[in-house]
């Protein structure tokens, strides 16, 4: 393959703010973590026992951003800007419908969802609390997550990014002024006076609601511009949905969702399962699952940028320029990936110390982190061969590979190796290490055969 540095210049130049923009999301997610943790337990059980629900709304605003990704990559590349400006319309009213039904499950069902998740008693009231509160934020959200995969498709990664940026700042800004009472600090050797509301776990859950609210009346401020492609207007008609807008997130959506939720629910399944290994182990799974976070954040990036470049590729008819992009963006991505891995696998012990205080968590996690980072290409590929994938339509085939993976191979592996042959934490992440393996294999095959590229 001949080097082509031009494919390279437009991978990299799109890639690099979505990658930035999923690594900071997620180290913005560990500090508001670590934040609602320093109130006790309680507080963290609170957020904790909805991550079931969270995970559930966020699978479906990412379905319906999904297929309106790859609508809107399509229509770049056919070079027809009313139409892109007609989905960009559409999508502001899936996603408030979206969000709508959102908010209204949570208004009907949050006093019941922290019992059914099996809430101690002293957590119920404030899991409540916190859900119904995140409740409000849900049409925002949807709208944030919608508008921001809108510009991503388009090839716009850097105005999300400084959005999003912004965002985070105020919600870590706004946790700490709402979380915490009002106190003195000493800083250089001074008391400063700081104003707090002293709201606890109330006051984390609005500076979440605020931040995105803030995000997404910001992108849909952008969208006023006359130098956008998506303009509001305020025409109801041009709001309106089209039949075949929603047969194709029918096809495209579905999938997505499926995927994203066999994920999620194989997780909570695999914690039930590696909880007979003791608190020590738990620990050092859960620290290495969270740091690993971290690393496949830049894949997430690279797999957005394939949605894009390979849906506009496509729409604008040019199938060899589309075999370049997925050729490139599989090269680089390997690359970006294994500049993140190699320093985690040669430094697990001194990261892992960062998280724990425990000798025995640290010692075991060292091990554990050591292997997620050794086979995160596997997984890492996977994401972005997805992202290939959905920019050509083909989202029935990385369902089809989750389903295969998570509950065929790693659930089922991990089940054995637990309860049969009494297999430590270090195994079962050879075990997922082999998951992910298999997953790139057949997503290596599946791109060499060209049949994705046959599909939408």
């Amino acid at each position: 393959m001949k080097f082509d540095t031009e494919i390279s210049k437009t991978i990299i130049k799109i890639a690099w703010p979505a990658m930035l923009e999923q690594l900071l999301v997620c180290m913005a997610s560990l500090v508001d973590t670590a934040m609602v943790g320093s109130l006790g337990a309680v507080a963290t059980a609170s957020v904790a026992v909805n991550v079931v629900f969270v995970w559930v709304s966020n699978g479906l605003m990412g379905a319906a951003g999904t297929g309106f990704s790859y609508m809107i990559a399509r229509s770049v590349g056919e070079k027809d800007p009313a139409k892109t400006r007609s989905l960009g319309l559409q999508s502001v009213t899936c996603a408030a419908c979206v969000g709508m039904f959102l908010l209204t499950l949570i208004l009907c069902f949050h006093q019941m969802i922290p019992v059914w998740m099996g809430a101690a008693e002293d957590v119920v009231p404030h899991a409540r609390v916190y859900l119904r509160i995140i409740g409000y934020g849900m049409v925002p959200q949807a709208l944030a997550v919608m508008l921001s995969s809108n510009y991503r498709s388009t090839g716009n990664t850097r105005l999300p990014l400084m959005l999003s940026i912004i965002a985070n700042v105020g919600n870590i800004v706004g946790n700490f002024l709402l979380i915490y009472p009002e106190r003195d600090v000493l800083l250089g050797g001074r008391s400063i006076h700081i104003w707090g509301a002293g709201m606890g776990i109330k006051g984390a859950a609005s500076a979440t609601c605020a931040s995105q609210v803030f995000l997404a009346l910001m992108l849909l401020f952008t969208m006023r511009k006359k130098e956008s492609v998506f303009g509001l207007v305020l025409e109801r008609k041009a709001y309106a949905v089209s039949k075949s807008t929603l047969f194709t997130l029918k096809k495209i959506g579905i999938p997505v969702l499926l995927e994203r939720w066999t994920l999620n629910f194989g997780q909570v399944v695999l914690t039930s399962i590696l909880a007979s290994l003791g608190t020590v182990a738990l620990s050092a799974h859960y620290l290495t699952a969270q740091i690993e976070g971290i690393l496949y954040m830049p894949a997430y990036g690279m797999s957005y940028t394939a949605t894009a470049l390979i849906g506009q590729a496509i729409g604008a008819g040019r199938k060899s320029l589309t075999k370049s992009y997925m050729k490139y963006i599989c090269f680089w991505g390997v690359v970006l990936i294994e500049l993140f891995c190699v320093p985690v696998a040669l430094g697990a012990h001194v990261i892992m110390e960062l998280f724990s205080s425990d000798s025995g968590v640290v010692a075991l996690g060292t091990k554990t982190l050591f292997v997620a980072a050794v086979t995160e290409i596997f997984f890492s590929f996977f994401v972005i061969s997805s992202g290939i994938f959905r920019g050509a339509g083909d989202v029935t085939f990385s369902f089809l590979v989750s389903l295969i993976g998570m509950w065929g191979l790693r659930v089922g592996m991990v089940w054995a190796a637990v309860n049969v042959f009494r297999m430590g934490i270090v195994s079962v992440w050879l075990i997922i290490g082999v998951d992910c393996m298999v997953r790139m294999v057949l997503c290596i095959l599946r791109l060499k055969s060209g049949k994705w590229l046959r599909v939408g």
